[in-house]
């Protein structure tokens, strides 16, 4: 049996290879009152409230605005937060996407943005960047945000945990060996990930996180 055939049947099934032990999303979203205007871009197909508004590059069913995210036709300050999430590496100009994020927020509106840090390439449909969180920090900064906070929010194992699975890809190669020995290894690290609760609080966490976060105000 072909890997592909493999993969259709049990793709759904494989764990992630990361782990979120803060759900940084919802904290912000309880930093708006009701009613305030919210957009999420690259929303992926997904919803954060019922009345976000999504913004994608591709049709999806729950897709609002389908544009280039370097040129979003909507008219200044259109919005009270935006949401910005496993995004920006992804697209070609990413200084070009967050001064589209400045534009549409409105003064005193806030800004969630989540990067990768260290993760293995993932295409869709290309993959060009990666963030520390010092340059996270710089990137929104000069991009005219103030900081409110910023951190890690997934940890050090899902970063180990990524790592090891593509190394399993890159020494037995993508074959059907190589990826089912990888898909295995994805449920031995299920119970490891969970260790990334206590990981994402230490001080030296984000210096080898798979992904970091900034909350920023207009």
């Amino acid at each position: 049996m072909a890997w592909v055939s493999l993969k259709q049947g049990f793709h759904k099934i494989l764990p992630s290879l990361t782990f979120q032990p803060r759900d940084k999303v919802a904290d912000t979203l309880k930093m708006f009152s009701e009613g305030a205007r919210i957009c999420d871009i690259g929303a992926g197909g997904r919803k954060i409230t019922p009345a976000v508004y999504t913004i994608d590059g591709f049709v999806t069913q729950n897709t609002d605005l389908v544009c280039d995210i370097h040129n979003i036709s909507l008219p200044d300050e259109s919005f009270d937060g935006i949401f910005c999430t496993g995004t920006l590496e992804h697209i070609e100009d990413p200084h070009k996407a967050i001064s589209e994020i400045f534009r549409l927020l409105k003064n005193g509106g806030i800004v969630h943005i989540e990067v990768p840090f260290i993760q293995g390439y993932h295409a869709d449909p290309n993959d060009y960047w990666r963030w520390t969180l010092e340059g996270l920090k710089l990137f929104c900064s000069k991009a005219g945000f103030s900081e409110i906070e910023s951190g890690a929010h997934m940890g050090p194992t899902s970063a180990l945990n990524w790592i090891l699975n593509e190394y399993i890809i890159c020494f037995l190669g993508n074959g059907f060996l190589g990826n089912v020995i990888a898909s295995f290894m994805r449920f031995v690290f299920i119970p490891f990930r969970y260790v990334d609760y206590m990981l994402i609080n230490k001080n030296f966490s984000s210096r080898i996180a798979s992904g970091i976060y900034f909350v920023g105000r207009k």
